[in-house]
Order: structure tokens, then sequence, then C-alpha cells
């Protein structure tokens, strides 16, 4: 087959059926896999080619990994590609790491756990920042009805996400430039977030995404921007934002190599406030996340610096599909110190590992778009 351009929603040059086949191997590692596609891929034409396999691979993968699959280069997909297929494999130990209803913007503290003292003396900072996390919902398409966890940013109208989240419902339309996908009836979906997603929530508390902002490149960190109106249809107003922390000096640059008793030592306590997902799994959701399932929860643990990079963090709180996006939350102050996009299981790693954009990314991307933010000057930049 010659090679020609495909169009897509994914920033990269479009790749030949001879590359994305490369890619395929890299991300499923499997040769029955690989071999299931070959036989349900038509090769007569490389429009065949890419019609098929598109259609093949809809009902098994998201649509962004697809886009990826096809899209991206083979340098460093397989790495970005591995974490996707670990992140619903982001759970920890039950005891050490418990997850907590949230209900009112309260934390229901119905286990007695190591964490217990911990939270009740940071009740009131923690109960101030509940209320700034929300679900991403999107209507007007039959096959997800919600795609992750953002929150606001404070003193602005910017909620902050995942690119892959985004990418369930927006795409790009030219540089610097993004528009909502498109329904079966040809009509943009509508996007809102509602920050009053919990077990026993009364009424919803939504407010539409207007505009997605940006969407990090392939390349870059796992990051989206969206604008959110500022009053709803029923008059009322946006909770108060989350704000951003530079308090990062207790981080050591990496942990791979520390005793257990070291890794304590070094570790600063943080929370992560979101959505786990996990409907269709009884087991899990009664042993990890109190019985319930696309809610509200709080899920304790600790930060790690890495060498990998200044702009990931490591993190241990308990998490699941749904949580991409998540705010990392500082204990004492209730500020943000990343966001989390994905996880690693035991059985791969000898350490767990789930893994945060560095809001020193964050607050670099703002100042790149031109976005004001009144946020503490860092002393580097005094």
């Amino acid at each position: 087959m010659e090679s020609t351009q495909q169009t897509s929603d994914n920033e990269n040059i479009p790749k030949s059926p001879k590359e994305v086949l490369a890619n395929l191997e890299a991300y499923y590692q499997n040769k029955e896999i690989i071999g299931s596609i070959e036989r349900n891929v038509n090769f007569k034409t490389e429009e065949t080619f890419f019609e098929s396999l598109k259609t093949f691979l809809n009902d098994k993968e998201d649509a962004h990994i697809i886009d990826m699959l096809f899209n991206s280069s083979i340098d460093g997909l397989a790495e970005e590609m591995d974490l996707y297929k670990r992140a619903e494999q982001s759970i920890i130990k039950t005891v050490d790491r418990p997850v907590f209803l949230i209900n009112n913007d309260q934390i229901n503290i119905g286990i007695t756990t190591s964490w217990e003292k911990h939270i009740e003396e940071n009740l009131e900072t923690i109960s101030k920042v509940i209320p700034a996390i929300g679900r991403i919902e999107i209507t007007g398409d039959s096959r997800r009805k919600w795609a992750g966890t953002g929150w606001l940013l404070k003193d602005t109208d910017i909620i902050v996400t995942n690119r892959h989240v985004a990418r369930h419902f927006a795409k790009k339309k030219s540089e610097g430039v993004f528009e909502f996908k498109k329904n079966y009836m040809r009509r943009p979906v509508g996007v809102k977030i509602d920050f009053k997603e919990e077990q026993d929530a009364g009424e919803a508390l939504e407010f539409d995404i207007k505009k997605v902002l940006h969407i990090a490149k392939n390349s870059e960190l796992d990051i989206a921007l969206l604008r959110v109106q500022k009053r709803n249809y029923k008059g009322q107003k946006l909770p108060e934002g989350l704000e951003i922390s530079y308090d990062l000096s207790i981080l050591k640059e990496d942990i791979e190599d520390e005793s257990e008793e070291e890794k304590e030592n070094i570790k600063k306590n943080i929370y992560v406030v979101g959505y786990p997902a996990c409907s269709d799994n009884e087991e899990l959701r009664t042993t990890f996340f109190n019985g319930v399932s696309e809610v509200k929860q709080f899920a304790p643990g600790a930060l790690f610096g890495t060498c990998i990079s200044k702009y990931i963090y490591y993190h241990d709180c308990t998490t699941w599909g749904g949580n991409s996006g998540s705010p990392l939350l500082d204990f004492t102050t209730g500020k943000v110190l990343g966001i989390h996009y994905a996880g690693t299981s035991e059985e791969r790693t000898e350490y767990r590992k789930n893994y945060a954009v560095s809001v020193l990314f964050l607050i670099e991307l703002l100042e790149e778009l031109g976005e004001k933010y009144n946020y503490r000057i860092h002393p580097d930049k005094k």
C-alpha cells in the first residue's frame, strides 16, 4: 500500500499503515492480539485498512488511545500507552491507604484508621477545598456520560483536568484552537462540571464548560484546561477555587533505592479527591471504595519527588479509573501540589506508584497562555 496522510484530531503527523502496525505491536505486546487484528483488517487498500482497523478498535479502546495509535510516533508512545493500560490498576493497601466517602462536602470517617487523627486535625481546611472538585460530564453522547475529575483554579474560571479526560469530548481544530466533538447526529456534545456528585447528594451543582482552553500535546504532560461559566442557569455562583502551593522542599528527588523506613521519613502527607469509577466490579467497590462508584471520595496518602522530571511526582493514594484529573492536596494548607493522571501496579514494579503532573508545569502553562492567576511568587522568581 502506498502511504497517504489520514486526517485526525491529533496534532502529530499521521502515520502509514506500517507505522501504525508498529505502534499496535508496541502497545499490545501480544502476538495473539496482533494476529486477531490482522485477521480482521482489510489490507486491500490504505483506505480500507484504516477504516476496518478503526472499526475493530472502537469496541476495545477509548478514542484518545486510538488517536495516539494512529498518529503518534513510536518514540515515547510505548511508555505513555503503558501508563494508560495500567491506570486502572491503581489500588493501594486497604488499611494504610483507605478511601472515605464525602457527603455534603464533609468526609464520612466511618472506619478507624491511622489517618483518623490527621484528618480531624485538618478537617476545617479539607472541608473548604472539597467543594471546588467536580465530575466532568458529557451530554448528547450515548457512549459516555462522564469523563473524569476536574477542579476549579482559585480566582479564575479555569477547570484543570487531564488531556486524556478532555479528549473524550474535545479535539484540536487548529493551532491553539479546540472544539467540542460531535455526536452521531453531528451536533457538538455538551460538557459540564457537577460539584455535587456525592453519594447522598440532593440537587446537582452544575456549570457548563464554555470553551476548551488548552489540551496538551502527546509530547507534553497530561493536562488540559477548560473555561467554565461563572454562574449557572439557576444563578448560582462557582465555589471558591483551589490555590496552588510551592511548598515542595520536603520532597526528595528519587525514592527508588530507599528502604520502606526511609520512604516514610521523606514522604509528604497529601490527599486526593475525585470520582473513582468501578461500577462493573462489585468486589472492587466493596473492598476499596465503600461499595459505591462514580461519586466523590477522599483518599489520603504520600507524595514523593522523582528523578524522572521536576514536573512529575509519585504518590500512593488509592485511585481508580475516574480519578484522572484529581488534585493532590497538601494536608495542612489544602493547596494543590499536583494533578493525578495514571498509576502502575505492584505486579509490574517493586514499588507501587501513581503519577501526577507538578503544579510547576501548570504555572508555566498559564503564563505561556497569558492567563492571569494571582499565585504567590515562587522564591526563585523574586
